[in-house]
């Protein structure tokens, strides 16, 4: 939409005299700015309301970042015109109001109440003469728009609707011209429902691949879209449809009063991912998958079972020379125990769960990870643990058991038996944690895997090395030298070892996990 802005202008003094030599008329007009059309999802302007308006002449600024507040019917900042009536100028005016004029704008994470204040606009005339008249200026959206359509085939009373990925800062050039601030981090935003059928977001022009969350009835669906460039003044509609276990989502353009922002359509690699979590009943239910969990001593709630989540676009493996699969079948000791081996076994895979990598229980692809900052970011990531949920960290884990690798033992942790983290003790409250077994790979030099976990004189596998999400390691390919690449990185995670003689020895500590070892993962929830 394009907002037109009417400016009446007073006079101190039209001219000293005009062509037909009439006398100067000097009435004492106040700057005034009638709006003309509304704003984006209001019907008017509201009192308090208020835009900045800069007026520059050639010999310099007559008024810079003028405030003009809406009273309920115009705005006006009690200025008056200069004397020189013949004089041009150049208005530029903004919306909404800022202290300065100014260089960056950030929308509002939370948009649930309106837009408003996240809709940054501007108009720019020249050769404008002081005249009694109104000064039309045409006011233009500089960010773009996203309009969430709901088709709810379920009936449930959406709670809220999040998009996340977006960077909501831009940067604001002399021109008002809007752009992305790369720099930025992005952020989380929270639409604002218009009626129960429709919902509104601004965000700064940007290519972005937005993730779609929708909360409603106590779950949590997701849909990721493809890949999109948000362009400035275009409207974008986001089609959504809810149903009962999931929704469907497609991102196109055409919306009446802002510019065509083309098609864009969904991701289908990314299929929406169903969440429903029941805590009071003990479980929650993640891609129509459900798992037992937990409230530990250490105050924290956990995955009573691993995780077997195939993230889109992987294909689990059961090939000890797909180094970089990033997604495993669980293991079992063969017939006659003397060996481990790959099962696709449906039991043993809701029994077990999956293997996985660390990038991609972290959430990357494998290869992705290039630098220790990189890894170091993402301690405490979601990855792909349910929303509300992550991949252990360092602190998760010594809270748990208080043993780790090159760390001080935390003594008081309420699995701590005195020598070790306890198996028996945490499933005595519910763990149900055992030795699973890895797919071992050194590093990412290497071509091929080897089976980890069994242990002759014992029927059943009897270590494993655990998921966490806590940087803890990196060799490179030349000692000492980080020029020379990335060999190796490691994460803190869990070793449990059942290789003892009674169930009550049974040990489970921190560990140092390389990232190309591909072990379960075991979710924790974030703190409330």
């Amino acid at each position: 939409m394009k907002r037109l802005i009417v400016i009446s202008l007073g006079l101190l003094a039209l001219v000293a005299c005009n062509k037909r030599g009439q006398e100067p008329v000097k009435p004492d007009y106040d700057l005034r700015i009638e709006p003309v059309i509304t704003k984006v999802d209001a019907t008017n302007f509201e009192s308090g309301d208020a835009i900045g308006l800069t007026v520059t002449r050639a010999s310099g600024a007559y008024a810079t970042n003028q405030k003009m507040t809406y009273d309920g019917s115009t705005f006006n900042g009690g200025l008056k015109w200069y004397e020189e009536g013949a004089d041009e100028a150049t208005l530029a005016a903004y919306y909404p109001y800022a202290e300065t004029v100014p260089t960056s704008f950030t929308v509002a994470a939370d948009q649930s109440a309106g837009t408003s204040s996240s809709d940054f606009l501007a108009a720019t005339k020249t050769g404008v003469l002081p005249t009694a008249n109104a000064v039309a200026m045409v006011f233009q959206h500089k960010l773009s728009r996203l309009v969430i359509k709901v088709t709810n085939n379920a009936g449930y009373t959406i709670d809220a609707m999040t998009l996340k990925g977006a960077i909501p800062t831009a940067v604001i050039a002399s021109d008002f011209t809007a752009t992305v601030d790369d720099k930025a981090a992005a952020a989380d935003i929270k639409a604002y429902p218009a009626d129960a059928t429709t919902l509104y977001a601004i965000l700064p022009p940007q290519t972005v691949a937005l993730v779609v969350t929708v909360n409603a009835a106590g779950k949590e669906m997701t849909q990721r879209l493809a890949e999109a460039t948000l362009v400035a003044g275009k409207q974008y509609t986001i089609n959504m449809i809810v149903n009962p276990a999931d929704i469907q989502v497609v991102l196109s353009g055409d919306i009446e009063n802002w510019g065509d922002g083309g098609e864009i359509p969904a991701d289908d690699s990314t299929p929406a991912v169903q969440f429903e979590e029941k805590l009071s009943d003990g479980y929650f239910t993640y891609d129509n998958v459900r798992y037992d969990v937990v409230k530990l001593k250490d105050g924290k709630w956990w995955m009573a079972k691993n995780l077997r989540y195939v993230p889109a676009g992987f294909t689990v493996s059961s090939d000890l020379t797909a180094v970089t699969a990033g997604v495993f079948n669980p293991l079992v000791l063969n017939a006659d125990g003397s060996a481990a081996q790959f099962s696709n076994d449906d039991a043993v895979v809701a029994a077990q769960g999956y293997l996985y990598q660390a990038e991609v229980a972290l959430g990357k692809k494998v290869g992705d990870l290039k630098s220790v900052a990189e890894a170091e970011a993402l301690e405490g990531a979601q990855g792909i643990c349910p929303p509300g949920w992550h991949v252990p960290t360092l602190d998760d884990i010594l809270d748990l058991v208080g043993k780790g690798a090159g760390v001080t033992t935390r003594t008081d942790a309420p699995y701590y038996d005195g020598a070790n983290g306890s198996i028996a003790k945490l499933n005595e409250d519910g763990f149900n944690i055992a030795a699973y077994g890895a797919v071992s790979i050194q590093d990412n030099t290497k071509t091929s895997g080897t089976f980890m976990g069994r242990m002759a004189g014992y029927d059943h596998l009897c270590s494993s090395m655990m998921c966490g999400s806590t940087y803890a390691g990196v060799t490179y390919n030349t000692a000492g030298d980080a020029t020379s690449g990335v060999k190796n990185l490691q994460f803190h995670g869990f070793m449990p070892m059942t290789n003892k003689a009674t169930e009550a020895e049974y040990t489970i500590n921190g560990t140092k996990v390389s990232y190309r070892i591909a072990g379960p993962l075991r979710c924790v929830r974030n703190a409330e």
